[in-house]
């Protein structure tokens, strides 16, 4: 659709003005990327935070959520292949939009949040517009800021995964005092009134974004900052050529692409499942808090997330010299250790600001292996097929992980209970420092550490 094509160059500014114009664009750009992610992660896990209120089985939840995350993961590389060559502004833009409105007619329409398959047909096509969002994000990142500096803005960009994750149950908790005390009049609340905000929001990201800087009068941001390497080729390859040997004939990023699989394992199996799990009784293998009380699980996870992201994106740097493999491991065996506390400790309301604790400490640990699949997969190919690497890590971990974690996860626990579940999501760890190991590339890392205050990678 030509309302989607990426912009042609046009005329270079004066070169007096180009100091001047290019940081702000570049923190415009920021802001409209950090915003409209955000956005999407306000109406993409609503039923997981509604996990402890909705009347339906754990298995019922997981096929629902399985069938957002199946159509966002082959979105997400669809999408990715997309974006490279489109308008970053209205392919951001538009998603976010689309999927506040499918939101609100899941919540407005009657019969959806009844019916297993109405509502899991819907998902599915949340699930579809919502792989629009990260590959605009990661062709910004790509053409706006070079290599050196990228781990710091890329840092800062997905902490609003979190902060969108965290303000989720917030928003979701202020729609229910509109309405009655139902649990379905709760549900239909939860899910329109975060999609209003969502298409409010989608406007002032396509005030804010622009595509490339060379679509604006500006030179490579390469050009701007006098580094290293040159930039690609303004005519990107040809498609076929970026499938065969870009993505699929790439050993490493494959290697990438399950290590975040494994690593989805532990993320969703761990936040979609923290409301159930501390409601469920003692007797079935649950913490035994109220359901009101259990949803702060969720928000404390992503929290978390948080601080694990920026002290991931520290430590890759200042100790692990730029190596995301290296900082991985550091910070799974963590998640394994803190996975053991979380199960074995004491059920009942005493002990539910430790279990908050051990969440806040998991979102820590996971997070960071998290932010660094899109990242460390966009550093692996060159700058034109950043949006299609990105898109591809994400189809191996929304297909691969977040189903096993969803559904795979349902089924465990209504037939074999809790304790099954964590040695899952143990077994999970495991697999990602094995897949991260294999996926590094040592000619990304620094040779020594960066001059301390000076640019980042």
């Amino acid at each position: 659709m030509s309302f989607f094509r990426e912009p042609a160059a046009t005329a270079r500014l004066p070169a007096a003005q180009i100091d001047k114009v290019y940081p702000r664009r570049r923190y415009r750009v920021f802001v409209s990327i950090f915003i409209g992610y955000m956005g999407y992660y306000f109406v993409r896990n609503t039923t997981s935070v509604l996990s402890g209120i909705l009347h339906l089985s754990a298995t019922d939840i997981g096929i629902i959520s399985c069938a957002s995350f199946l159509a966002y993961g082959v979105s997400k590389f669809v999408s990715g292949l997309l974006s490279d060559r489109s308008n970053a502004r209205f392919f951001l833009s538009a998603g976010l939009f689309l999927s506040g409105l499918v939101n609100v007619l899941i919540g407005w329409l009657p019969g959806i949040l009844t019916s297993v398959t109405l509502f899991t047909t819907m998902y599915l096509l949340n699930g579809w517009i919502q792989g629009m969002g990260y590959p605009p994000g990661a062709k910004t990142l790509v053409y706006w800021y070079d290599a050196r500096e990228r781990i710091t803005w890329g840092t800062l960009w997905n902490l609003s995964h979190n902060v969108g994750g965290a303000l989720a149950p917030l928003i979701i908790g202020f729609s229910f005092g509109w309405v009655g005390d139902s649990a379905l009049e709760k549900a239909q609340a939860a899910f329109i009134v975060p999609g209003v905000l969502c298409m409010a929001m989608s406007v002032l990201v396509g005030v804010l974004q622009l595509d490339r800087p060379v679509s604006v009068g500006l030179p490579p941001v390469e050009e701007w900052r006098g580094s290293a390497p040159p930039p690609d080729p303004v005519v990107p390859p040809p498609m076929a050529d970026i499938l065969k040997t870009t993505l699929f004939g790439n050993r490493k990023l494959l290697c990438c692409c399950l290590y975040g699989a494994f690593v989805y394992i532990l993320r969703y199996g761990i936040v979609a499942w923290a409301p159930r799990f501390l409601s469920d009784a003692a007797e079935s293998g649950g913490k035994g808090m109220g359901k009101l009380a259990s949803m702060g699980g969720f928000s404390v996870f992503e929290i978390g997330g948080i601080a694990g992201m920026l002290l991931a994106g520290y430590l890759s740097v200042r100790v692990f010299r730029n190596s995301k493999p290296l900082t991985n491991v550091a910070f799974l065996l963590f998640t394994i250790l803190l996975l053991a506390i979380y199960w074995w400790m004491p059920a009942g309301q005493a002990w539910l600001y430790w279990n908050y604790a051990v969440l806040v400490l998991l979102g820590l640990s996971v997070y960071g292996p998290v932010m660094f699949i899109g990242l460390y997969a966009m550093e692996l190919v060159p700058k034109a097929a950043a949006g299609a690497a990105s898109g591809l890590s994400g189809t191996f971990s929304y297909i691969l992980g977040s189903i096993m974690a969803t559904l795979g996860m349902g089924v465990v626990v209504d037939h074999l209970g809790w304790g099954a579940a964590f040695v899952l999501l143990i077994g999970a760890a495991l697999g990602a420092i094995g897949f991260s190991l294999l996926s590094r590339d040592r000619s990304l890392e620094f040779s020594e550490p960066p001059p301390k205050g000076g640019p980042t990678r």
